[in-house]
């Protein structure tokens, strides 16, 4: 009978293992990972952390000795995933994408106390990549700058289209429509081409997104870029000569970001292995390629960097700046 009992509880630990972190610990960080390592997209498919998450996961078994499976869970900006992360425990396998949207904003805006997770339960690895957001406009209103935005705005309460109510998108617009003295309803969408796709339709006169987001209603004449999210303007093929809000003294600007997240408490020697396999993937001249078609920038920030942006864009909503 003893025997019995205890195998039953070798059994019951050894199944407590497997679920409690959400994949099984390694004896050590030079076993890890065991198995195929999965990345959670918060955010919608087909969008630019999508794209970028499918495209470097192709190297996974390459770089880590396991498949990288790329996934998505959506719902409520992200927040509905990064919450549900809280449940893996250190040096899972299951890692996930976080930005200064769930980090700096979520956190400081109404709603904020509804949140079960800070940036303090994840630990950072490595960022991705830089975007600058670009606001459109309905080409059929004729505004091209923030000057005619501003003359056309008088007495209006303006639609903007944007993907999701608490992240990047929405925080800049609130900001700059502030700054122009103008009123404003944002209207959220569940990604950010459904929002372009609302603008390009009338039934919002701009939207927020990903310049390679809104590059084919641009080119296609449905909408007209109006100012892009950074210090200075861009002077690509698509955007020319769009100015930056930097450009017309405004403060409220950050470049988007998008971390690769592990559970806090994870052995820095995983860490380690993460950060430089993504490392090896961000140098491949094909992934330097797609990240120009997509108008993104290889940045891979160190966590320390990654510390430091998320407390940058917290002064700027804080208004500290």
């Amino acid at each position: 009978m003893k025997k019995l009992l205890l195998v039953f509880c070798v059994l019951i630990l050894s199944v407590s293992g497997v679920f409690a972190g959400g994949s099984p610990q390694p004896a050590s960080a030079n076993d890890w990972p065991q198995g195929p390592v999965t990345v959670i997209t918060p955010w919608a498919v087909g969008g630019v952390a999508d794209i970028v998450n499918r495209k470097t996961s192709t190297y996974g078994a390459e770089v880590l000795g396991q498949p990288i499976l790329a996934t998505n869970e959506l719902g409520a900006g992200g927040n509905v995933a990064l919450t549900n992360f809280l449940k893996n425990g250190p040096n899972s396998t299951n890692l996930i994408f976080g930005g200064e949207g769930a980090f700096s904003i979520a956190p400081n805006v109404d709603g904020s106390e509804a949140l079960q997770f800070t940036y303090g339960d994840y630990e950072p690895i490595i960022n991705l990549y830089s975007s600058i957001f670009v606001m459109t406009a309905d080409a059929s209103l004729g505004i091209t700058d923030l000057e005619s935005l501003r003359t056309y705005g008088q007495g209006k309460r303006l639609k903007v289209a944007v993907n999701g109510i608490a992240g990047s998108e929405a925080f800049l617009a609130k900001a700059l429509f502030g700054e122009l003295g103008l009123e404003l309803d944002l209207i959220s969408y569940n990604g950010a081409n459904l929002a372009l796709d609302a603008a390009a339709k009338g039934e919002t006169s701009f939207a927020i997104s990903h310049q390679s987001q809104a590059a084919g209603s641009v080119s296609a004449g449905t909408l007209t870029p109006v100012v892009v999210f950074d210090e200075t303007g861009v002077n690509n093929d698509i955007f020319k000569n769009v100015k930056g809000v930097g450009e017309y003294g405004y403060a409220a600007y950050f470049r988007n970001r998008c971390f690769i997240l592990a559970r806090k408490g994870t052995d820095p020697a995983v860490i380690d292995k993460v950060r430089n396999a993504y490392l090896q993937i961000l140098a491949k001249p094909d992934i330097v390629e797609f990240y120009s078609t997509l108008m993104i920038e290889v940045d891979p920030l160190t966590p320390s960097d990654m510390d430091r942006h998320v407390e940058l864009v917290t002064d700027i909503v804080l208004g500290n700046l």
